[in-house]
Protein backbone atom coordinates (compact mmCIF):
# COMPACT_ATOMS: atom_id res chain seq x y z
CA UNK A 1 0.00 0.00 0.00
CA UNK A 2 1.79 3.37 -1.12
CA UNK A 3 1.15 6.35 1.40
CA UNK A 4 1.24 9.78 -0.49
CA UNK A 5 1.33 13.45 0.19
CA UNK A 6 -1.60 15.29 -1.12
CA UNK A 7 0.07 17.90 -3.35
CA UNK A 8 -1.08 19.32 -7.10
CA UNK A 9 2.24 17.19 -8.48
CA UNK A 10 -0.34 14.20 -8.07
CA UNK A 11 -3.46 15.16 -9.53
CA UNK A 12 -2.31 18.22 -11.89
CA UNK A 13 -2.15 16.59 -15.27
CA UNK A 14 -5.70 15.29 -14.89
CA UNK A 15 -7.05 18.23 -13.78
CA UNK A 16 -10.59 18.62 -15.94
CA UNK A 17 -10.21 22.69 -16.84
CA UNK A 18 -12.05 23.87 -19.03
CA UNK A 19 -11.55 24.45 -22.87
CA UNK A 20 -12.61 26.65 -25.43
CA UNK A 21 -14.11 23.70 -27.00
CA UNK A 22 -16.19 22.99 -23.94
CA UNK A 23 -19.81 23.54 -23.76
CA UNK A 24 -22.32 22.31 -20.57
CA UNK A 25 -22.48 19.03 -22.10
CA UNK A 26 -19.16 18.14 -22.27
CA UNK A 27 -18.38 18.96 -19.22
CA UNK A 28 -21.30 16.72 -17.56
CA UNK A 29 -24.33 16.98 -15.72
CA UNK A 30 -24.75 15.99 -11.68
CA UNK A 31 -27.25 14.64 -10.08
CA UNK A 32 -28.28 15.74 -6.27
CA UNK A 33 -30.53 14.75 -3.64
CA UNK A 34 -31.70 17.48 -2.36
CA UNK A 35 -32.20 18.51 1.17
CA UNK A 36 -34.74 18.75 3.75
CA UNK A 37 -36.72 22.02 4.08
CA UNK A 38 -34.43 23.03 7.26
CA UNK A 39 -31.62 22.14 5.77
CA UNK A 40 -32.04 23.27 1.92
CA UNK A 41 -28.73 25.38 2.44
CA UNK A 42 -26.69 22.48 2.62
CA UNK A 43 -28.16 21.43 -0.48
CA UNK A 44 -27.45 24.96 -2.17
CA UNK A 45 -23.72 25.20 -1.06
CA UNK A 46 -23.04 21.62 -2.83
CA UNK A 47 -24.60 22.54 -5.88
CA UNK A 48 -23.14 25.83 -6.10
CA UNK A 49 -19.50 24.51 -5.76
CA UNK A 50 -20.01 22.08 -7.93
CA UNK A 51 -21.15 24.55 -10.67
CA UNK A 52 -18.55 26.37 -9.93
CA UNK A 53 -15.37 24.31 -9.66
CA UNK A 54 -16.69 23.57 -13.37
CA UNK A 55 -19.43 21.04 -14.12
CA UNK A 56 -21.65 21.23 -17.29
CA UNK A 57 -24.81 21.35 -14.81
CA UNK A 58 -26.62 20.07 -11.98
CA UNK A 59 -29.92 18.80 -11.81
CA UNK A 60 -31.46 18.73 -7.85
CA UNK A 61 -34.04 16.28 -6.92
CA UNK A 62 -36.57 17.76 -4.92
CA UNK A 63 -39.88 17.57 -3.12
CA UNK A 64 -42.88 19.63 -3.21
CA UNK A 65 -42.35 21.27 -0.28
CA UNK A 66 -38.29 22.40 -1.36
CA UNK A 67 -39.09 22.77 -4.92
CA UNK A 68 -40.54 26.37 -4.78
CA UNK A 69 -37.66 27.64 -2.87
CA UNK A 70 -34.38 25.96 -4.56
CA UNK A 71 -35.73 27.44 -7.60
CA UNK A 72 -35.94 31.20 -6.13
CA UNK A 73 -33.00 30.50 -4.00
CA UNK A 74 -30.58 28.43 -7.04
CA UNK A 75 -31.83 29.79 -10.39
CA UNK A 76 -29.00 28.18 -12.33
CA UNK A 77 -29.85 24.54 -10.90
CA UNK A 78 -31.88 22.40 -13.04
CA UNK A 79 -34.24 20.41 -10.72
CA UNK A 80 -37.07 18.07 -10.82
CA UNK A 81 -39.75 17.13 -7.82
CA UNK A 82 -39.74 13.23 -6.48
CA UNK A 83 -41.55 12.59 -3.74
CA UNK A 84 -41.13 8.51 -3.87
CA UNK A 85 -38.98 5.55 -4.29
CA UNK A 86 -41.11 4.38 -7.55
CA UNK A 87 -40.86 7.81 -9.28
CA UNK A 88 -37.10 8.06 -8.28
CA UNK A 89 -36.35 4.02 -10.18
CA UNK A 90 -37.62 5.08 -13.17
CA UNK A 91 -36.48 8.40 -12.97
CA UNK A 92 -32.81 7.50 -12.34
CA UNK A 93 -33.15 4.34 -15.26
CA UNK A 94 -33.54 7.35 -17.83
CA UNK A 95 -31.25 9.99 -16.43
CA UNK A 96 -28.07 7.52 -16.44
CA UNK A 97 -27.58 7.76 -19.61
CA UNK A 98 -27.13 11.78 -19.64
CA UNK A 99 -25.53 11.59 -15.56
CA UNK A 100 -23.21 9.23 -14.45
CA UNK A 101 -22.18 11.40 -11.16
CA UNK A 102 -24.29 12.03 -8.12
CA UNK A 103 -23.87 13.07 -4.85
CA UNK A 104 -26.17 12.11 -2.06
CA UNK A 105 -26.36 13.48 1.57
CA UNK A 106 -26.05 17.23 1.95
CA UNK A 107 -29.14 17.99 4.10
CA UNK A 108 -30.79 14.75 3.06
CA UNK A 109 -32.62 13.81 6.68
CA UNK A 110 -31.21 10.40 8.36
CA UNK A 111 -34.03 8.36 8.01
CA UNK A 112 -34.79 5.43 5.94
CA UNK A 113 -36.23 7.28 3.02
CA UNK A 114 -32.66 8.62 2.50
CA UNK A 115 -31.07 5.24 3.04
CA UNK A 116 -33.79 3.88 0.40
CA UNK A 117 -32.93 6.31 -2.05
CA UNK A 118 -29.06 6.47 -1.77
CA UNK A 119 -29.36 2.65 -2.45
CA UNK A 120 -31.14 3.18 -6.11
CA UNK A 121 -28.66 5.84 -6.29
CA UNK A 122 -25.81 3.05 -6.08
CA UNK A 123 -27.65 0.87 -8.25
CA UNK A 124 -28.12 3.24 -11.13
CA UNK A 125 -25.00 5.53 -11.40
CA UNK A 126 -22.06 4.75 -12.06
CA UNK A 127 -19.98 7.39 -9.65
CA UNK A 128 -21.58 8.14 -6.65
CA UNK A 129 -19.76 10.48 -3.63
CA UNK A 130 -21.76 10.14 -0.03
CA UNK A 131 -21.43 12.48 2.23
CA UNK A 132 -23.59 13.41 5.76
CA UNK A 133 -26.69 11.79 5.92
CA UNK A 134 -26.71 9.57 3.58
CA UNK A 135 -23.96 7.65 5.81
CA UNK A 136 -25.69 8.69 8.52
CA UNK A 137 -29.01 7.14 7.20
CA UNK A 138 -27.12 3.45 6.95
CA UNK A 139 -26.52 3.27 11.09
CA UNK A 140 -26.87 -0.09 12.08
CA UNK A 141 -27.21 -1.01 8.34
CA UNK A 142 -23.82 -0.80 7.32
CA UNK A 143 -23.87 -4.33 5.26
CA UNK A 144 -26.54 -2.88 3.10
CA UNK A 145 -24.32 0.02 2.51
CA UNK A 146 -21.28 -2.21 2.24
CA UNK A 147 -22.60 -4.43 -0.38
CA UNK A 148 -22.64 -1.58 -3.10
CA UNK A 149 -19.78 0.23 -2.86
CA UNK A 150 -16.75 -0.19 -5.43
CA UNK A 151 -14.10 1.36 -7.26
CA UNK A 152 -16.49 4.12 -8.76
CA UNK A 153 -17.95 4.70 -5.12
CA UNK A 154 -16.79 7.67 -2.62
CA UNK A 155 -17.59 7.95 1.53
CA UNK A 156 -16.67 11.27 3.12
CA UNK A 157 -17.40 11.14 6.73
CA UNK A 158 -16.29 12.76 9.73
CA UNK A 159 -14.72 11.35 12.43
CA UNK A 160 -18.72 10.92 14.37
CA UNK A 161 -20.06 9.42 11.12
CA UNK A 162 -17.34 6.87 10.49
CA UNK A 163 -17.82 5.22 14.10
CA UNK A 164 -21.56 5.20 13.51
CA UNK A 165 -20.61 3.25 10.29
CA UNK A 166 -18.33 1.18 11.91
CA UNK A 167 -18.74 0.56 15.65
CA UNK A 168 -16.53 -2.33 15.64
CA UNK A 169 -13.22 0.09 14.69
CA UNK A 170 -11.94 1.55 17.79
CA UNK A 171 -12.14 5.20 18.23
CA UNK A 172 -8.88 5.97 19.90
CA UNK A 173 -7.09 4.82 16.18
CA UNK A 174 -5.37 7.08 14.25
CA UNK A 175 -7.52 7.83 10.76
CA UNK A 176 -5.09 6.13 8.43
CA UNK A 177 -5.25 2.89 10.71
CA UNK A 178 -9.17 3.40 10.52
CA UNK A 179 -8.79 3.96 6.85
CA UNK A 180 -7.11 0.76 6.57
CA UNK A 181 -9.44 -1.29 8.43
CA UNK A 182 -12.44 0.09 5.85
CA UNK A 183 -10.03 -0.68 3.08
CA UNK A 184 -10.04 -4.65 4.51
CA UNK A 185 -13.63 -4.59 4.40
CA UNK A 186 -14.74 -2.94 1.48
CA UNK A 187 -13.11 -2.47 -2.26
CA UNK A 188 -13.76 1.15 -2.22
CA UNK A 189 -12.91 4.95 -1.63
CA UNK A 190 -13.33 6.83 1.34
CA UNK A 191 -12.31 10.44 2.15
CA UNK A 192 -12.08 10.51 6.20
CA UNK A 193 -11.91 13.88 7.36
CA UNK A 194 -9.96 15.69 9.96
CA UNK A 195 -7.68 17.83 10.92
CA UNK A 196 -5.53 16.05 8.28
CA UNK A 197 -7.77 14.59 6.19
CA UNK A 198 -6.94 10.42 5.03
CA UNK A 199 -8.07 9.34 1.58
CA UNK A 200 -8.04 5.99 0.48
CA UNK A 201 -8.73 3.56 -2.06
CA UNK A 202 -7.48 -0.18 -2.96
CA UNK A 203 -3.69 0.95 -4.27
CA UNK A 204 -2.96 3.82 -2.36
CA UNK A 205 -3.84 6.45 0.27
CA UNK A 206 -3.03 10.03 0.52
CA UNK A 207 -2.49 12.03 3.32
CA UNK A 208 -3.71 15.53 3.09
CA UNK A 209 -2.61 18.42 5.53
CA UNK A 210 -2.83 21.49 3.06
CA UNK A 211 -5.91 22.55 5.56
CA UNK A 212 -7.13 24.94 7.64
CA UNK A 213 -8.40 25.56 11.42
CA UNK A 214 -11.16 27.19 10.06
CA UNK A 215 -12.39 24.63 8.47
CA UNK A 216 -14.42 23.28 11.20
CA UNK A 217 -17.49 25.43 10.57
CA UNK A 218 -21.16 24.12 9.32
CA UNK A 219 -21.52 24.02 5.97
CA UNK A 220 -17.94 23.63 5.30
CA UNK A 221 -18.24 19.44 4.32
CA UNK A 222 -20.94 20.08 1.82
CA UNK A 223 -18.78 22.38 -0.08
CA UNK A 224 -16.02 19.70 0.00
CA UNK A 225 -18.53 17.14 -1.56
CA UNK A 226 -19.07 19.63 -4.01
CA UNK A 227 -15.93 20.62 -4.80
CA UNK A 228 -15.05 16.70 -5.20
CA UNK A 229 -18.09 15.61 -7.33
CA UNK A 230 -17.56 18.27 -10.10
CA UNK A 231 -14.27 16.79 -11.12
CA UNK A 232 -15.15 13.03 -11.21
CA UNK A 233 -16.15 11.61 -14.44
CA UNK A 234 -15.17 9.06 -17.44
CA UNK A 235 -13.77 11.94 -18.85
CA UNK A 236 -12.53 13.67 -16.03
CA UNK A 237 -10.82 12.46 -12.81
CA UNK A 238 -10.92 8.92 -10.89
CA UNK A 239 -12.20 9.18 -7.93
CA UNK A 240 -9.22 9.29 -5.95
CA UNK A 241 -8.01 11.86 -7.54
CA UNK A 242 -10.97 13.98 -7.33
CA UNK A 243 -11.03 13.59 -3.51
CA UNK A 244 -7.34 14.47 -3.50
CA UNK A 245 -8.04 17.40 -5.96
CA UNK A 246 -10.83 18.41 -4.06
CA UNK A 247 -9.51 18.30 -0.07
CA UNK A 248 -6.40 20.30 -1.71
CA UNK A 249 -8.37 23.05 -3.13
CA UNK A 250 -11.09 23.16 0.07
CA UNK A 251 -7.97 23.63 2.16
CA UNK A 252 -6.27 26.21 0.16
CA UNK A 253 -9.00 28.36 -0.09
CA UNK A 254 -9.47 28.39 3.60
CA UNK A 255 -6.10 28.76 4.09
CA UNK A 256 -5.76 31.83 1.81
CA UNK A 257 -9.13 33.22 3.43
CA UNK A 258 -7.69 32.80 7.00
CA UNK A 259 -9.35 34.22 10.10
CA UNK A 260 -13.73 33.95 10.49
CA UNK A 261 -14.46 31.97 7.36
CA UNK A 262 -17.42 30.34 6.95
CA UNK A 263 -18.98 28.03 3.86
CA UNK A 264 -20.64 30.74 1.86
CA UNK A 265 -16.79 32.24 1.77
CA UNK A 266 -15.64 29.06 0.56
CA UNK A 267 -17.68 29.27 -2.23
CA UNK A 268 -16.54 32.60 -3.46
CA UNK A 269 -13.03 31.61 -2.72
CA UNK A 270 -12.98 28.67 -5.62
CA UNK A 271 -12.38 30.91 -8.76
CA UNK A 272 -9.48 32.50 -7.09
CA UNK A 273 -8.40 29.29 -5.79
CA UNK A 274 -8.92 27.80 -9.52
CA UNK A 275 -6.62 30.84 -10.66
CA UNK A 276 -3.73 29.42 -8.09
CA UNK A 277 -4.07 26.24 -9.11
CA UNK A 278 -3.65 26.99 -12.81
CA UNK A 279 -0.84 28.92 -12.50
Amino acid sequence: MKFIKNTPKIWIKKFPWKKKSSNKYSRGRVLILGGQKNMIGATILAAEACLRVGVGSVKIICTKETIRILSLKFPSALKVEINNISYLKSFLKKEKKIASVALVGPGAGSNSKTMKFTEEFLKHIKYVILDADALNSFRHKTKNLLKYLDKNKLITPHKAEFQRLFPSIKSSLENKEKVLKFLKLCKSNILLKGSTTIIGSEKKIIKNSHSSSELAVIGSGDVLAGIITSLVGDNKMSILEAAAAGAWLHGDIAKKYGRGLISEDLIKGIPSALKRLKK
